[in-house]
């Protein structure tokens, strides 16, 4: 039980893992203006741990910190944006502020308010994984996010969850401790389990990092089932 390839020793190995990566995301993601560049190493991590490809925890968190740092941040002010957007629009909403706010209007500002979210749930973990320019990446998330829906619903889910238990609810003070040490990178590893199969059909063999082109890809996958 004891020795190192053991089922054991792998599982403590990876939650070893989990918690140093949660610590780190955490600490790099003080600054407030840096979150989007943590979440984005921290997807490329998780990735690569459900791949099995990971080598040192934090030599690769720091490695895609640094090369997606302009292209995260700047999705993450853009995100950062409308989040404060949404959320006076909600105040509005919810205090009524605008007495005979037509039912119409709130339902468009709630479907807006999805879609926002489905967005920022792909957008990191696809910036950590493909080459892409921003306009690009932020379409290729929406589409997936579309695409996938079923997911995307589970994703918003396991990764809100453990924001709504902790600071949304009485025993958030009692459970702080579990968030600092598995709360962010547990739901993301949870979710790359997933989006390592979504991913799959736009990664090429050859590559560990590739453009991604949805239409393209699916185009180019359907012509090879199409000659074997």
């Amino acid at each position: 039980m004891f020795k190192l390839d053991s089922p054991v020793m792998v599982f403590l190995g990876k939650i070893a893992d989990l918690i140093l990566l949660n610590l780190l995301v955490i600490i790099c993601s003080i600054p407030v203006f840096t979150i989007g560049a943590s979440w984005t190493a921290l997807y490329y991590v998780t990735l690569k741990m459900v791949k099995n490809e990971e080598s040192y925890i934090a030599k690769d968190f720091f490695k895609s910190f640094k090369e997606n740092f302009k292209q995260a941040t700047f999705i993450w002010l853009i995100n950062l944006i409308a989040l404060i957007i949404m959320g006076i629009d909600a105040l509005i909403v919810f205090r009524g502020s605008v007495p005979n706010m037509p039912q119409a209007l709130t339902a468009a500002m709630l479907v807006m308010a999805i879609v926002m979210a489905a967005v920022m749930v792909y957008v990191y973990p696809v910036l950590s994984r493909f080459y892409n320019n921003t306009f690009n990446t932020v379409k290729n998330a929406f589409l997936l996010a579309i695409s996938n829906f079923p997911y995307t619903l589970l994703f918003l889910v396991v990764i809100a969850l453990p924001y709504v238990v902790t600071f949304g609810t009485g025993i958030g003070i009692r459970i702080m401790p579990v968030f600092a040490l598995i709360g962010v990178s547990g739901p993301a590893y949870v979710c790359s389990l997933c989006w390592k199969r979504i991913f799959k059909k736009y990664e090429p063999k050859e590559e560990d990092t590739q453009e991604l082109v949805i239409g393209e890809n699916d185009e180019r996958q359907e012509e090879e089932t199409e000659r074997e």
